[in-house]
């Protein structure tokens, strides 16, 4: 009894332990995936209804699978949470830049940076995370130790 009982104890200390990562990186993805882009747009006039509403609904998913990923991380649900948090960061990324070409206008005088190649490493950071996930939770799955139960009766 006392055995389940601080398996319990421990399990929500996991989880509590979890909760709080997770509102840690809940702000850091406010600022780099809300914040950061929320001010470039409105700095430079680009900010549109159509570019608020992507950047909030993105934000949105990307907190949501973060949190889901850190919270289930020894579950296949995190796994999955994670490989789809991967692919939201990396086609977030891609739409938000406008497929590597920003046109900014300054006095009259158009500007147009394309940076293609940039960002293809910028989105390779959450592909390549993306697999580290994967990778880890094979190895974790086939390293476990099985319990053995013996049965009386």
């Amino acid at each position: 009894m006392r055995l389940e009982a601080h398996r319990k104890q421990n399990r929500v200390l996991t989880y509590a332990g979890r909760a709080a990562k997770a509102a840690v990186f809940f702000v850091i993805n406010y600022a780099i995936f809300f914040f950061a882009p929320s001010s470039f747009f409105s700095t430079t006039g680009l900010l549109t209804s159509e570019i608020e509403a992507t950047i909030s609904s993105y934000f949105l998913v990307i907190a949501s699978l973060t949190a889901l990923n850190i919270l289930l991380k020894d579950n296949v649900i995190g796994l999955a949470s994670s490989v789809c948090l991967g692919l939201v960061q990396a086609l977030y990324i891609y739409v938000i830049t406008d497929g590597g070409v920003l046109t900014i206008s300054l006095s009259g005088l158009a500007l147009t940076l394309k940076f293609k190649m940039l960002l293809y490493l910028m989105m390779a950071i959450p592909a390549v995370n993306m697999l580290k996930q994967i990778s880890d939770y094979l190895s974790r799955s086939s390293t476990q130790p099985i319990e053995m139960v013996e049965v009386e009766g």
